[in-house]
């Protein structure tokens, strides 16, 4: 009797464990109708005097999902703040994006709060300001040594009063925490930012970042007895690159909107290869661009290509901003684009490939299918190899075979057998590429293929460094959060370029016009002189990057100068192109600049990448030093967040409304998984744990029932 009651009330529990368990870990379904209303908006022509809407079939309401704050007391009890929204305003002038982002918070919780979360930026982006916004109270921040902010933060947290501080984690994260933020209040958090878009054969591209990738850290995590916070040698702040994920049965209302001026351009043509978009045609030069359904998720980076009128690019074009005694320059130079005939050199191509837990869903598929498309513009006399890894790394063929069609058919199918899964150790991959031996008259090409979501950056770009030699090393980030840091940073160690393939582009496109601007003849060893227009003698200008990258076919040279504002004369670019010296002269006509104010902001921005570049080339404690104390200088006259600098925002009047007991909560604000990624391999596979304990509960009672029968 006690065995037949105990397998009735089995029977009872067993289908609702398992309903539970198929409702938990259904898979999230693709949105086919947003797919299709992305597809619709590409391209959009903007030609017609009258610009009708792109017809954008009509999205479905999305599954909630977003950020929120949330906390854990010491009871383990779940605190929920939701992060009500994002707005994003941009204005695009001369080629340079002003973009304002406010993020905005309610405290709906009966506790004072002390909210951190992580946002990315663009790498290039140079913070020009930041506020606290709380009810009808602004409260404004100013820029000080990273330690200073910190314990003015801190302190002005322990007197109660309302305080925030911006820090900079990497060139592309950074972290946001508000204390003192107090039940029923609306918090709004705002940033503005300044960067230069990137331009290419006759287009400008932006892309802004919406979501951060899970980084993934390598060797084992281990606590710091200091901190209580688990980091490695190699990467001692992975507690604050690696935001919480929003768990998925998370209900949340976050979205965000975008709106882009565009103003100064002659535009042909616009589209979005992320987003559907609308956009509006006000006159011939400006354009309002503006999601289409209003709102999105912030799961993938936006992305927005603007094509404009041919033969419209002057050789050069400078924007000034002024000070009493000096001009600020942003110095845009476009090469002669008369194509000069090109001498070809056998390249060694190594593709390497990530198939890493990140790369899994749509972000595996682009690379391998990219890859393809590479293969077929490898010439006769080219060699190569492929190279893939996750936990290790395996290869094609250990030694480069000449790109032969058999040997090529055979690469294709390598690439079909390709499968994602595993952790992110770029390092030891990179190393044996690095080192594989290439003839000594070829060119050495790494073309690297991944998503970047890595935490030690640092160590990646110093193996680099130390051992590329004369090779070149060209990035292609996949996806739809891609690491833009390490994209950029290592094509510009690399002397190559950095692309990104986004989740509806033309991959086939993208590699053709990467091989065909890799056919013409690239300027090489660039030199910057600066002379007097009425004694032709040498000027000594503060120019930066001071030394310049090499630049590609269809791309412009861009520097960022200081000079006297009653400067006269010339700018002189001398390089090797084909093998043979070139000069360019480019006048400078401070007459016919244009005004853009905080272009002294942006050159105190190139002063510390260029500073920031030596520390990473040098290594050397003592030098290091020095340029470290520089860039605090620097930073801290053009008030700028950097590696060593934060902004930090303090309200005058004390507020005494701190929790009894003098403590705060502390909050932090889990993102999105990047759009296109595998829940799977970050959430883990879930388990019915309460199947599986009640199944194995019932095993024991059913062996203690049969013993006492049996006896």
């Amino acid at each position: 009797k006690i065995l037949f009651i105990f397998f009735i009330i089995f029977l009872v529990f067993l289908p609702n464990c398992s309903k539970e368990k198929k409702e938990e870990i259904k898979k999230p379904e693709v949105d086919k109708t947003r797919v299709e209303a992305i597809k619709d908006s590409i391209p959009q022509k903007i030609l017609k005097p009258e610009i009708p809407r792109p017809k954008i079939k009509k999205l479905k309401k999305e599954e909630k999902k977003g950020g929120v704050l949330f906390a854990r007391n010491s009871n383990n009890s779940q605190i929920i703040l939701p992060l009500k929204k994002t707005d994003v305003e941009m204005k695009i002038t001369a080629g340079i994006s002003q973009t304002d982002v406010t993020q905005t918070f309610y405290n709906d919780t009966k506790n004072p709060l002390e909210a951190i979360y992580i946002f990315p930026l663009p790498s290039q982006a140079t913070i020009t300001g930041m506020e606290l916004r709380i009810g009808n109270k602004i409260i404004e921040s100013v820029v000080k040594e990273k330690k200073e902010a910190k314990r003015t933060y801190e302190n002005a947290k322990k007197q109660g009063k309302r305080t925030a501080l911006l820090e900079q984690e990497r060139e592309n994260i950074f972290t946001t925490s508000v204390a003192n933020f107090q039940p029923g209040e609306t918090v709004k958090v705002s940033f503005s930012y300044l960067e230069k878009l990137e331009y290419q054969k006759g287009k400008y591209e932006l892309n802004f970042p919406m979501v951060i990738g899970q980084r993934y850290i390598p060797y084992k995590l281990e606590r710091d007895e200091n901190s209580n916070v688990y980091v490695t040698s190699d990467v001692n702040d992975a507690h604050r690159i690696n935001p919480p994920l929003i768990p998925l049965n998370m209900e949340n209302e976050h979205y965000l909107s975008l709106n882009i001026e565009i103003d100064g351009l002659p535009i042909k043509d616009g589209f979005s290869s992320t987003h559907a978009i609308d956009i509006e045609k006000i006159n011939s030069q400006k354009f309002l661009v503006s999601l289409a359904e209003g709102k999105t998720a912030p799961d993938c980076d936006f992305n927005l290509k603007l094509y404009l009128k041919e033969n419209n690019s002057p050789r050069i074009s400078l924007l000034d901003s002024k000070s009493e005694n000096s001009t600020y320059s942003m110095i845009t130079v476009f090469p002669p684009t008369k194509k000069e005939k090109t001498v070809f050199i056998p390249r060694d191509v190594i593709f390497l490939i990530d198939t890493s837990g990140s790369m899994s869903g749509s972000s595996i598929g682009q690379a391998k299918q990219g890859l393809k498309q590479c293969l077929k513009m490898l010439r006769n006399e080219d060699q190569f190899t492929i190279v893939r890894f996750a936990n290790e790394f395996s290869y094609f063929s250990p030694v480069l075979r000449k790109a032969t069609s058999d040997k090529i058919e055979s690469a294709k199918g390598y690439i079909n057998s390709l499968q994602s899964g595993g952790g992110t150790e770029m390092q030891k991959a990179l190393r044996y590429v690095l080192d594989l031996p290439t003839r000594d008259y070829a060119l050495k090409m790494i073309v690297f293929l991944t998503d970047g979501c890595v935490g030690n950056e640092n160590t990646l770009f110093h193996l680099l460094n130390d051992k590329l030699g004369n090779g070149r090393l060209f990035t292609f980030g996949i996806g739809s959060a891609p690491n833009e840091h390490l994209m950029k940073k290592m094509a510009e160690i690399g002397r190559g370029q950095s692309r990104f393939i986004h989740s509806h582009e033309d991959i086939g496109e993208v590699m053709s016009d990467f091989f065909k601007t890799l056919e013409n003849p690239v300027l090489t060893d660039i030199a910057i002189k600066w002379l007097n227009s009425k004694t032709g003698k040498e000027k000594i200008v503060e120019h930066f990057p001071k030394l310049c990258p090499d630049v590609f076919y269809e791309r412009p040279l861009q520097v960022f100068a200081k000079y006297p504002s009653d400067f006269k004369g010339k700018m002189k670019i001398s390089g090797i192109l084909n093998g043979e010296e070139v000069i360019y002269d480019f006048p400078i006509d401070q007459r016919k600049s244009k005004t853009f104010p905080a272009i002294e902001k942006m050159f105190g921005r190139a002063n510390i990448h260029d500073l920031m570049y030596q520390m990473m080339k040098s290594r050397n404690p003592e030098i290091n030093k020095k340029l470290r104390d520089q860039v605090l200088q620097v930073a801290l006259e053009h008030q700028l967040v950097s590696q060593y600098t934060s902004r930090v925002a303090v309200e005058y009047k004390m507020k005494q409304e701190k929790q009894p007991d003098g403590t705060l909560k502390i909050v932090k604000v889990p993102v999105n998984l990047p759009k296109g990624w595998d829940p799977s391999v970050f959430y883990g596979t879930a388990t019915n744990n309460y199947l599986i304990l009640l199944i194995g509960f019932a095993m024991i009672l059913i062996v203690i029932v049969i013993r006492i029968f049996s006896r």
